[in-house]
């Protein structure tokens, strides 16, 4: 019995402290950490639809190395749909999009991956009419850096749950980014 005794109480202690050395936290791990990551002026650009909007990113959880991130993006976008007349009888239609999404990001040396979900207050009209809804939504944003974190392309792209709306867009960003 003092033997089992001996062992528990030196052995066991000196197998646990060393494994408690071992043991080190990953580069990938997710930890609560809120702070301010970045701001952007945007404009894309497909066919015959012409964005312009400003975003402000956070972060709520991040990995130790940064290049994992879940956390919310605030932003306004400005779209403009040219109408194809050959008569010229109009002009187009045009939305401003009030946005909050979650925000999921990848960030490499130079490419950055965001998986967007949210929702965004809509103003849509035209000539003629004008209209406010609710539209639940699903985007992806990918960046090519053309600097460290301030110029970048972007090929970017969203689609709302409510109605037939969707978007894709290749472009210019401005802006500042933490890594």
């Amino acid at each position: 019995m003092t033997k089992y005794v001996f062992l528990l109480v030196v052995i066991a202690p000196i197998i646990l402290l060393a494994q408690t050395d071992s043991i080190k936290r990953s580069d990938h791990t997710l930890i609560l950490n809120p702070r301010f990551t970045g701001v952007q002026v945007e404009a894309t650009s497909l066919l015959l639809i012409n964005e312009l909007g400003g975003l402000v990113d956070f972060d709520l959880y991040s990995s130790n190395n940064k290049f994992y991130n879940i956390g919310i993006r605030l932003g306004v976008e400005y779209y403009h749909l040219t109408k194809l007349d050959f008569g010229g009888g109009g002009s187009g239609e045009n939305a401003i999009n009030y946005n909050i999404y979650g925000r999921h990001t990848i960030k490499g040396s130079v490419f950055w991956f965001s998986f967007l979900l949210g929702a965004s207050i809509q103003k849509f009209g035209d000539d003629y009419r004008s209209e406010t809804s609710f539209v639940p939504r699903v985007g992806f944003e990918l960046r090519y850096n053309l600097t460290d974190y301030e110029v970048a392309l972007l090929f970017k792209g969203a689609k709302s749950f409510v109605d037939e709306a969707r978007y894709l867009g290749l472009g210019i960003s401005f802006g500042f980014h933490k890594l």
